[in-house]
């Protein structure tokens, strides 16, 4: 692991294309501004020529640097730069939500240790829409750009919002989005933005898993880097943590034997469920009258986390009971909240559109599989199915990989479910 302290301080030629590129300013434009030639600025970049004081200043003036920015910048150029203190160049916040991640703790600290060691740099979240990919990768980087102090490059969802906070890294995370969204195989110029220093990546739904677009150079040539995906279906890429999310466990078929209802309430979906209650009832208290009601709820939602809170939503006009006596044809339609590009949707159109994405084989294989009533194994499913062993794994695989098929791990057996949703969402 190359730690901030024994990475090596920029040059001033270095430092000055940073926040040149930073700014969003071509040499021309920068010129311009500083009221010094394009062919000196040039000069100074390839580190040709040593910068005088009245230099440094109008370029810092120019780039429209101020406080510790402008001194370490100066200090830079006048030769007496040392390596800049961490936190000294700010990064955009991790986009943070209204309410709290719930039953996720695992999770986040099995991700937080794999990316805090030396061996895994690249770890890529998939799963089903819906199941929190994103709030997880959030509160994965919150907790390692505080424990570690690590600039958090965030790009995908909420990108837009944390370009408008207006800090050192800004010009970056818009580069590094270009390249990745794009497919601009200007690698190399990234690379040399980010060098040595520590940085967490986080590509939230923005790059496609069969061609992760620059990452493998990025962590090949940033020795500092740490990269989080999300996506539909897990990455391929060599040396890759990969975490299939699975939605929040839910009260198992013998619920009824619970001693208390504090154990009920202790179960993630069952919690988040009340949680998002109390907030649309102010005072909501899980008792028994509404137990089973939370329970059939839970269970026929899957402890989707979007579809939990989206039916607790409707609870401000229909009764819990209620909720839990429709089906799960009929849940799909429930409304959720606006996405971030502002689209409206139900709980079954990201699954829907999951779904006509799959590749023909795999696609095909969850239809057949949809025609089961019971879990199967893979053998069983080949076998029922008439199919060859390898073919029906590797459909398994895909399926797995994006939520649409739930391994559950026994004892002697693996066994396929298929999810409530996903099931009537096929139908």
């Amino acid at each position: 692991m190359v730690h901030s302290a024994e990475a090596k301080a920029p040059s001033f030629p270095e430092l000055l294309r940073f926040k040149r590129v930073q700014a969003g300013l071509t040499q021309r434009t920068l010129a311009d501004r500083s009221t010094i030639s394009p062919r000196t600025i040039r000069a100074l970049e390839s580190g040709r020529v040593n910068a005088r004081m009245q230099t440094v200043r109008l370029l810092a003036d120019a780039l429209e640097l101020d406080g510790l920015a402008r001194e370490l910048f100066v200090s830079a150029g006048l030769g007496s730069g040392g390596p800049a203190p961490a936190g000294a160049d700010p990064c955009p916040a991790v986009p943070t939500s209204v309410t709290a991640l719930l039953g996720r703790d695992v999770e986040v600290r099995a991700l937080v240790g794999a990316l805090e060691s030396d061996h895994r740099r690249l770890v890529s979240l998939s799963g089903l829409a819906g199941v929190g990919k994103s709030r997880v990768a959030a509160e994965t980087a919150a907790r390692l750009s505080s424990r570690r102090g690590w600039p958090v490059l965030w790009i995908g969802a909420g990108a837009v919002a944390l370009d408008g906070h207006g800090t050192a890294f800004g010009p970056l995370l818009r580069s590094l989005r270009l390249l990745v969204e794009s497919g601009a195989q200007d690698v190399a110029a990234v690379c040399r933005l980010i060098g040595r220093h520590e940085v967490l990546l986080v590509l939230d739904g923005v790059a496609d898993a069969r061609d992760p677009v620059g990452v493998e150079e990025l962590l090949a040539y940033c020795p500092g880097i740490r990269v989080v995906s999300t996506s539909r279906a897990p990455w391929n890429v060599a040396g890759i943590h990969g975490t299939v999310l699975a939605p929040l466990a839910v009260p198992g078929p013998d619920w009824e034997a619970a001693s208390s209802l504090d154990v009920l309430a202790g179960v993630p979906s069952v919690r988040l469920l009340v949680d998002r209650l109390s907030e649309i009832r102010p005072g909501f208290a899980l008792g028994r009258a509404d137990v089973g009601a939370a329970v059939r709820l839970c269970r026929t939602l899957d402890g989707l986390p979007a579809a939990l809170e989206a039916a607790a939503a409707r609870c401000g006009v229909l009764s819990l009971r209620r909720l839990a006596d429709m089906p799960a044809a009929q849940l799909l339609e429930l409304p959720v909240a606006a996405r971030p590009a502002g689209v409206p949707g139900t709980i079954g159109c990201p699954i829907r559109s999951g779904v006509e994405r799959l590749a023909p084989d795999p696609r095909a294989l969850l239809g057949e599989l949809a025609l089961f009533d019971r879990p199967l194994t893979a053998c069983e499913a080949a076998e029922a199915l008439q199919r060859p062993m390898n073919q029906v794994v590797e459909g398994l695989s895909a399926l797995t990989g994006g939520g649409f098929v739930r391994a559950v791990h026994e004892e002697a057996e693996t066994r396929l479910h298929l999810p409530n949703l996903v099931r009537a969402a096929l139908a």
